[in-house]
């Protein structure tokens, strides 16, 4: 049997002849739970992929907003590309990003809250 690179986690333990049952009990359970988070993870591309059809300026990538530099340099090292990648975060999420200060976090709500309110007008 040829190893996945990306199972090799869930299989160095394993041994496919003399397994045990606990072994392979564990090797479902950490199988279903990866198969669980990808599963989550596609559900929720395409939640964000029909909320930016519904709302194109959330495709804007974060370098073309008319945010402070701080802001975007936050936003930049927390990964974050477009508007999109920003309306997933919680605001308590937005303020553990490193450098993010109470006004930073204030000036980024209120840009995301004037473009939703603005897609939906």
């Amino acid at each position: 049997m040829e190893k996945n690179p990306l199972m090799a986690p869930l299989l160095k333990d394993f041994d496919w002849e003399t397994g045990s049952p606990e072994l392979r009990e564990r090797f479902e359970k950490d199988f279903r739970k990866e198969l669980d988070a990808l599963w989550e993870r596609f559900l929720f591309g395409v939640a964000l992929e029909r909320a930016q059809e519904r709302c194109p300026a959330l495709s804007t990538p974060i370098r073309d907003c008319p945010l402070s530099s701080r802001a975007k340099n936050c936003l930049a090292a927390a990964g974050a590309q477009t508007l999109a990648d920003v309306a997933v975060y919680s605001l308590r999420d937005l303020s553990a990003f490193r450098n993010m200060g109470a006004s930073t976090l204030e000036e980024i709500e209120r840009y995301m809250k004037e473009v939703l309110d603005t897609a939906r007008a």
